[in-house]
């Protein structure tokens, strides 16, 4: 005997006190609505997914970037020889004030010590551990004289 090739041929063959289920006609527009929703939300819930991850990794990132600036070991790789310079041509470029100021007198001394000390250490041949904290103080005497000078100057203009 032959199997049925087809449905029809199926039902056919049953016998007629078994009636075959018979889908109610919006069966096929609720099964596509159902296919669409859930597509729908692994669509949402990827998209969700990837930016909790960019947000977390953007945390990171941010967390990192705090943490490397108060970590000392990142100060050391700051160039402070490099910042003294780029803060002497910036003093360069500004006028000297009409009179000097007693900060800017008491700055300038400690600059002059501070070279003495590198010059010293130069000399000697002095190890990073010991220039580099020198090299920082001169970067932060420059900057302040600089910000004495910029103050001193705009007043004068006033």
């Amino acid at each position: 005997m032959p199997l049925p090739l087809n449905l029809q041929e199926v039902f056919a063959r049953w016998p007629a006190t078994v009636t075959p289920l018979s889908a109610p006609p919006e069966l096929w527009s609720r099964i596509t609505i159902a296919h669409r929703t859930r597509s729908r939300r692994r669509r949402a819930l990827q998209v969700l997914g990837s930016a909790s991850v960019v947000l977390v990794m953007a945390a990171i990132a941010v967390g990192m970037q705090a943490w490397r600036a108060h970590d000392p070991a990142s100060q050391a790789r700051i160039n402070w020889q490099a910042r003294a310079q780029a803060l002497e041509l910036q003093l360069d470029t500004l006028p000297l004030p009409p009179s000097d100021a007693s900060a800017a007198v008491q700055t300038q001394s400690e600059l002059a010590r501070v070279d003495g000390y590198l010059q010293a250490a130069y000399d000697r041949g002095g190890a990073a551990d010991e220039i580099g904290p020198l090299w920082q103080r001169r970067s932060e005497l420059l900057d302040a004289l600089l910000a004495l000078r910029r103050q001193q100057n705009s007043s004068t203009r006033t």
